[in-house]
């Protein structure tokens, strides 16, 4: 073996090593919603095994045809545990039933003709028969995936958290681009084999950094919005008293101000508040309540009179706790810094 060929198997065996240890975590963590942390464990076992069947039809000679074609079965598993895990993301009391299983027929319909493909019928069976295989392989992978991204997408409109949407979307993409890959590989030479194991493993560090960078695995344990007893016109209302504690009372410049004290305010439930505000505002709790900081630090920072305050003391008048914080809200809500934006506007 070439000193490139065992730098590529490096290269595309650090995913599937990855994927491995990444959901043994999932399946020992004891934070978040268990059955989405399950569900995502398997689907990243069912991928680190695709993965690693690839490695190994790439860099073995004489590999058994019943590993090849079990390894493409396993591609039957992908599509509904990614739906499953949107469906558990979404609804906080999900439990696996008897009917999702059904989602799992063509699994075992995969895996029985792997374990019964001999190499004599790479010869002897109608070559139309492989290609429908392989159509339905990928083609039944991406009805999943567009199936589970339509149904995220949906409950991001009737109030699922931003965050948890945007986790959903990001494994979305991830997941469509390996599919892309091994797609282009059926059709173009030009594509080597390979380069899919490696972009798996490039997908796998890259999305668990955002991941733990973002905070998103402890996020994904909400309740379904709707399912809370808020009419159109209660959540109005509800709505109607947060903007008023946000604009006449200037709530938001409690730096201690969370979700629980808001709902205590206003005698109803964290959730429910959660839902409303998600609803009605299409951001989450955080991203409201410091919309309404920066624009009062924006207007503070645009004045004359305030030019001899520090920006840090700005920050922590509008209810900001850090200057890391601050920095960070302000230029998302207005692509400046303070100190960029405060020059601008003073010239």
């Amino acid at each position: 073996m070439s000193t490139t060929d065992i730098i590529l198997v490096v290269l595309s065996g650090l995913g599937v090593i990855h994927g491995l240890f990444l959901a043994l975590f999932l399946w020992t963590y004891p934070k978040g919603n268990t059955v989405a942390n399950q569900l995502l464990g398997l689907l990243l076992i069912v991928l680190s095994f695709r993965i690693g069947k690839s490695v190994f039809l790439e860099f073995t000679e004489n590999l058994d045809v019943k590993f090849i074609f079990t390894g493409l079965g396993a591609i039957f598993a992908m599509g509904p545990l990614f739906y499953l895990f949107v469906r558990s993301c979404c609804h906080k009391n999900f439990r696996l039933r008897f009917v999702h299983g059904l989602h799992f027929i063509p699994l075992l319909a995969g895996l029985g003709f792997g374990l019964w493909v001999e190499e004599s019928h790479l010869t002897s069976l109608p070559m139309g028969l492989f290609i429908t295989t392989f159509a339905a392989y990928y083609l039944h992978f991406l009805f999943y995936l567009v199936l589970g991204h339509t149904y995220a997408l949906k409950q991001r409109q009737s109030g699922l958290d931003a965050d948890v949407y945007h986790f959903l979307k990001l494994l979305f993409y991830g997941l469509l681009v390996i599919w892309v890959v091994y797609v282009l590989n059926l059709f173009e030479e030009q594509v080597p084999y390979i380069v899919g194991p490696i972009l798996y493993s490039i997908v796998a560090y890259s999305v668990s950094f955002i991941v733990i960078r973002k905070g998103y695995m402890e996020k994904i344990s909400y309740t379904k919005y709707q399912t809370t007893t808020v009419s159109g016109k209660q959540s109005e209302e509800l709505y109607s008293r947060v903007l008023h504690l946000m604009n006449e009372e200037a709530l938001y410049k409690q730096a201690d101000l969370t979700l629980k004290y808001l709902s205590e305010q206003l005698k109803v439930s964290p959730q429910v508040l959660s839902m409303v505000i998600n609803k009605m505002s299409q951001q989450n709790f955080n991203s409201f309540v410091n919309h309404y900081r920066v624009t009062e630090a924006t207007r503070i920072l645009g004045e004359e009179k305030y030019s001899n305050h520090t920006v840090a003391a700005i920050a922590y008048d509008v209810g900001f706790n850090s200057i890391s914080s601050f920095n960070t809200a302000f230029k998302k809500q207005t692509g400046k810094t303070p100190v960029s934006y405060r020059k601008e506007v003073l010239k």
